[in-house]
């Protein structure tokens, strides 16, 4: 079995690979994370510049990078820089429809593959008490503020598509890569026995 390894140290991340992989490898691609023409772009790029930067260091491993960018009305919505960031990212998604791009890109000697996938989601109006406690405890590291996983799904009055586009990495997407080339099977796998919520 090739080994795997995941240019990420979101806990989600993790958490949804330990799902489908028995055993890989975390490694933090530490790289810039500019935006770029459009918010689809920015996923797209930045997932492959932290793949291809791992697979630099990694060059005998499967490499899964992901990146995730929130999207309202084309204005891109990275990771807050401060508490007060946050607050304002929140509110700004306040009882709005916004889109959530997440790109996979998966690097390895033979190939590189990436998929690009969206998903639409409406915020509902919360307390402000409830966005300065979520800012401050929960909003570091996540696009747009929130988080689907945890008690950031207050904020979520509707989803169209798969929720795990706005978790992070889609589940889906990346099972399929790795069955369709082998690198999956049932009796390799822990995802019966493991949950990540």
């Amino acid at each position: 079995m090739r080994r795997i390894v995941l240019a990420s140290t979101s806990p989600r991340r993790i958490q949804i690979l330990r799902t489908m992989v028995n055993e890989f490898e975390i490694v933090d691609p530490n790289i810039e994370e500019p935006n770029f023409t459009t918010p689809q772009e920015t996923a797209e790029k930045l997932a492959l510049m932290k793949a291809t930067k791992v697979f630099e260091v990694r060059e005998n491993a499967i490499v899964i990078a992901a990146d995730t960018v929130v999207d309202l009305d084309g204005e891109t919505i990275g990771k807050p820089a401060s508490v007060d960031e946050a607050q304002q990212q929140l509110c700004k998604l306040m009882g709005k429809w916004h889109q959530v791009h997440t790109a996979v890109a998966i690097v390895s000697e033979h190939e590189v593959w990436m998929k690009l996938k969206s998903a639409k989601v409406k915020f509902r109006e919360v307390s402000m008490d409830f966005v300065s406690f979520y800012a401050s405890k929960f909003s570091s590291g996540k696009a747009g503020s929130y988080g689907l996983q945890d008690i950031g799904a207050v904020f979520v009055e509707s989803i169209i598509g798969d929720p795990y586009v706005v978790i992070g990495l889609p589940i889906y997407d990346v099972w399929n890569y790795l069955y369709s080339r082998g690198l999956w099977c049932v009796e390799a796998s822990r995802a019966y026995e493991t949950c990540w919520i």
